[in-house]
């Protein structure tokens, strides 16, 4: 139902603007594509937007409305209203976009996203190898619990070192997860900057 709207929408737009003038701006295959997937992403069909972006992108890989498209098929990846919001293909598109357009105006938003994808995918990794060391401790405990009993010593050097690496994991974690709390606060700061 949503599609039948936006098609009717679309083609009443466009009928519209024939309308006004023949002098007119010409208005491109690829101009009007990219007015369909900009209109199919502020409805919420992020994956229709996708595949509109991708085909403008694809299409005149030099024009404006490509380099605006590879923008966008990588902001959509971390638009947070998008169900199916990837981080791995943001950080890819927006590789794509630095290589295909450094010299664009956006280029300084883009290597900012992606300095800020790369630390959430390391802070990702970090976090997953810290939650898999308190799992095998977790399973190491109870084997030795299953074993006969060690002497009382022992057990407690044990437990007295697996409580050090814990809490030297957990100060890494929490070291890693305040340097991306200011990464992104300062990333704020200078996106507001630049609108001004």
């Amino acid at each position: 139902m949503k599609m039948k709207k936006y098609l009717a929408l679309t083609g009443i737009i466009l009928l519209l603007s024939l309308i006004m003038g023949c002098a007119a701006k010409v208005v491109t295959f690829e101009q009007l594509m990219l007015f369909e997937a900009d209109s199919l992403f502020r409805a919420g069909n992020y994956e229709y937007a996708k595949v509109k972006y991708s085909k403008i992108q694809g299409s005149r890989p030099e024009s404006d409305e490509a380099k605006k498209a590879q923008y966008y098929l990588g902001l959509i990846n971390i638009y947070y209203d998008n169900p199916f919001a990837n981080w791995e293909m943001a950080l890819q598109e927006f590789k794509k976009f630095a290589s295909l357009y450094p010299n664009d105006f956006r280029i300084g938003e883009v290597n900012s996203w992606i300095r800020l994808l790369v630390v959430m995918q390391s802070f990702k990794k970090e976090y997953r190898g810290t939650a898999d060391k308190l799992e095998q401790l977790a399973k190491s405990k109870e084997m030795e619990a299953s074993q006969p009993q060690q002497p009382r010593r022992l057990n407690i050097d044990m437990i007295t070192e697996s409580l050090r690496n814990c809490y030297s994991d957990r100060d890494s974690l929490t070291r890693k997860s305040k340097e991306l709390e200011n990464f992104i606060l300062d990333l704020e700061r200078k996106c507001q900057q630049a609108g001004r």
